[in-house]
């Protein structure tokens, strides 16, 4: 191959790689456009804090910060057309520590731009043989240090401890689901007394087995709200679940026999919770004051 030919080659494989780049955050840009959409007209949301992992999304053509760039533009963009305020959240997969400290700075970096929070996820029923990793402890504190805002997925498949364990040393001022705090009393009031906020997600937590579907009664929402825990109602996945928020409320009162006023409760403690400034969570509240006798009428 003579130099001509090599760098014409180099060049058609350079065009190869952008096409590709191309068309793949086109794909990413799509995604994001249609839930925003959903959000609005299947959920009948006016705010939405979305997560996930960028690095999950990587390939060779494509960086973290890249995803990140072009999900945040979607959403932006989406947002202003469907209404809806719209914020992320960057997870840390707990099989991938090693990412930990570049999605902290991915989380400040872009904080202008609708990154509210950094926030742990996968599996964690590893958590009943082993600790959360060290690289991830230091991040967390790290957030706390620079005032990102964390939350951790926990206690879903994993020991009270571990969801303790979350709160008071990764200083998670949300759990993710938390069902397992209910197997040690003194774990679980002394989450109770602090009023750290639970998101708790009924189909969800059924679908993955988290919570016995035998008797829905039995769900441990019943035992939060009698205890006046603070939590909010959430739709964890709807791909999975095939419920968004207007379908999950439903599902809350006809199947699991929850008061419409408890989950205009969990509305107004999900507003509160909100990774947002003061004056748009009294927005929030004002406008979840509006439509919350509509929204529980009509799902």
């Amino acid at each position: 191959m003579n130099q001509k030919t090599s760098n014409l080659y180099s060049l058609g494989y350079q065009k190869y790689i952008i096409i590709l780049l191309l068309i793949y955050t086109e794909v990413l840009a799509r995604i994001c456009e249609e839930f925003v959409e959903d959000c609005v007209k299947r959920g009948g949301l006016c705010y939405v804090e979305t997560r996930y992992c960028p690095f999950l999304l990587t390939d060779s053509k494509c960086s973290a910060e890249e995803v990140l760039k072009t999900i945040l533009d979607a959403l932006s963009r989406a947002s202003k057309k469907h209404g809806i305020e719209v914020r992320s959240i960057l997870s840390i997969m707990r099989h991938m520590p090693e990412t930990a400290k570049e999605t902290l700075d991915l989380a400040k970096n872009y904080q202008p731009h609708g990154v509210v929070a950094i926030d742990i996820a996968g599996d964690d029923s590893v958590l009943k043989l082993q600790r959360v990793p060290e690289e991830i402890v230091q991040t967390f504190e790290n957030a706390k240090k620079d005032n990102i805002h964390r939350t951790v997925h926990v206690g879903e498949n994993s020991p009270a401890r571990s969801v303790y364990e979350a709160v008071n040393n990764l200083y998670a001022e949300r759990i993710g689901h938390g069902y397992h705090i209910l197997d040690d009393e003194n774990a679980y009031n002394s989450l109770l007394k602090s009023g750290v906020h639970f998101e708790v997600c009924p189909s969800s937590s059924f679908v993955t087995g988290s919570v016995d579907d035998g008797n829905p009664n039995n769900h441990p929402v019943h035992r939060f709200i009698a205890d006046k825990l603070n939590f909010s109602i959430n739709t964890d996945d709807p791909t999975l679940t095939e419920r968004w928020d207007l379908q999950e409320a439903k599902y809350c009162i006809e199947e699991l026999g929850i008061a419409p006023d408890q989950l205009n409760i969990a509305n107004y403690n999900a507003a509160m919770a909100a990774f947002v400034t003061s004056a748009e969570r009294e927005l929030l509240i004002s406008h979840i004051k509006i439509r919350s006798r509509n929204r529980i009428i009509k799902v």
